[in-house]
């Protein structure tokens, strides 16, 4: 019984250790969506609203 709590202790330390030594990379990943911006303040807005039935949304790719 011993033995099975020591060898899972062990395998749970070593899992948390490789998990937690990734390097950060948040920031690079970031950068991938933010390549397409769009100035607001070019953006034309009607007095009336906007038709959301009227909206394209240009395909991925």
């Amino acid at each position: 019984m011993k033995m099975k709590r020591l060898l899972f202790g062990l395998i749970a330390f070593g899992a948390l250790l490789a998990v937690s030594c990734e390097p950060n990379s948040t920031a690079e990943e970031d950068q991938l969506y933010n390549q397409e911006t769009i100035d607001r303040t070019k953006i034309k807005v009607p007095a009336n609203g906007i038709d959301r039935t009227k909206i394209k949304v240009p395909s991925a790719g």
